[in-house]
């Protein structure tokens, strides 16, 4: 796969089709239930766009580690790790219709984690394309729950982050009927323009993040991801 399409094109949707799928097929359970059959309370919710780069998306979350210092065993909920993806009909498993009518995403989020959303910002597709990412920022507005933008320092420049600070979310695009229903939704809330406000402030204070650890490279050598806790 990383031969045809380059190892930093891979996205969640490649990851899904040829391992999550396969993994979880007929068990009913997702990958998180796999690994934890008692799941702890989420602490921190992912906000992701699945066309962006997983190797860029490994190593932002490998940043909330180094970066910003949470503990390596924090529950998270990372949506194409914590919910069903086989859609085969599985007696115990829920179809992604079925779990998207259960509010998943809303209703991690009114339960405030206690880290806050953090939020994946790849170079190859831009997030807030898409609106199930916007909802999730009107969600975590709506909660008054902490957001931040993570990434990866290898692959961003402080110049190409600039260029993504500011973006119109009235623009994005989801299933026909589910922007119906988001859109409605942000709108009764206030609109789109104090969602594209606040994701600017994240988003600055990212490229802040990114200029610390861009200089932390230059001045000792190493990507401040590849340093081990001491």
């Amino acid at each position: 796969l990383a031969q045809v399409k380059g190892e930093y094109n891979i996205n969640m949707y490649d990851i899904n089709t040829h391992f999550v799928i396969p993994w979880t097929r007929s068990t009913g359970c997702s990958i998180a239930l796999l690994f934890n059959p008692n799941p702890k309370e989420v602490q921190l919710m992912i906000s992701h766009a699945w066309a962006g780069s997983v190797k860029q998306t490994l190593q932002a979350m490998r940043s909330l580690v180094r970066l910003h210092s949470l503990p390596e065993d924090t529950p998270v909920f990372f949506c194409t790790l914590s919910m069903y993806q086989p859609e085969d009909g599985a007696p115990v498993g829920l179809s992604i219709k079925e779990q998207l009518d259960l509010s998943p995403f809303a209703e991690i989020i009114k339960l405030k984690p206690e880290k806050g959303m953090f939020v994946v910002h790849t170079t190859i597709f831009e997030v807030y394309s898409r609106l199930w990412c916007v909802h999730e920022v009107d969600e975590s507005l709506y909660a008054q729950i902490k957001i931040h933008g993570i990434f990866d320092s290898d692959s961003w420049t402080e110049a190409c982050f600039e260029n993504q600070v500011n973006v119109d979310t009235s623009k994005s695009e989801c299933q026909p009927k589910d922007k119906e229903m988001l859109t409605a939704l942000i709108e009764k809330r206030g609109g789109f323009a104090r969602i594209d406000k606040e994701i600017a402030a994240f988003r600055k204070k990212a490229q802040k993040d990114l200029k610390h650890a861009l200089q932390f490279e230059n001045w000792f050598g190493v990507n401040v991801l590849s340093v081990e806790e001491v």
